[in-house]
């Protein structure tokens, strides 16, 4: 059976809690539940967690695009809800990761590649926000890397629906990934 990891992408309560700066609202929110479930089930099967959040220095030239958002160190850049607190229980577990980002792609500039190589990771599952972006972004990443990838369906959300069943359909099609 193929080694698995799931790469959680920026549930941050910046992009998901109703404060949030740049909130996906009550579509992010309404994930919260099953991210965690999925966290402790893939952590429970011995399986490697990957927990990537967006993280900005407060002068990111990305904030010429985006309203200032995930500074880190800040309450925006925090994991949110309930997905937040099964993170900080895991923390220091083997086979649990957390990474900061600065790109939409987990894959760039951090050691995403290099922890699921180390782990012999073959599938990568994804779950978080927003779909069109960076979730969409990651799956892209690590496409070009080789992997298998997986979209939980009820694990990703978007700030619209039309682009998040566009970006599913994009995935599947041109990305091969399975949307499950």
């Amino acid at each position: 059976m193929p080694k698995k990891a799931l790469v959680v992408v920026d549930y941050n309560n910046d992009f998901v809690h109703p404060n949030g700066a740049l909130t996906c609202g009550a579509a992010g929110q309404r994930l919260d539940s099953f991210i965690a479930e999925k966290i402790r089930e893939f952590h429970a099967q011995n399986d490697v967690v990957v927990v990537v959040n967006d993280h900005h220095r407060p002068d990111d030239d990305e904030f010429a695009l985006w309203p200032v958002h995930c500074v880190a160190g800040t309450w925006g850049s925090e994991t949110y809800g309930e997905t937040g607190r099964v993170v900080a229980q895991l923390r220091g577990q083997p086979r649990v990761y957390e990474l900061p980002k600065t790109k939409y792609d987990a894959f760039y500039g951090t050691e995403l590649a290099d922890i699921l190589q180390k782990e012999g990771v073959e599938e990568v599952y994804v779950v978080g926000v927003c779909t069109s972006i960076c979730v969409a972004a990651t799956v892209q990443g690590g496409y070009f890397r080789g992997y298998r990838m997986k979209v939980y369906r009820d694990g990703v959300a978007d700030l619209s629906e039309e682009a998040h069943r566009f970006m599913l359909d994009h995935m599947a099609n041109i990305y091969k990934a399975d949307v499950i």
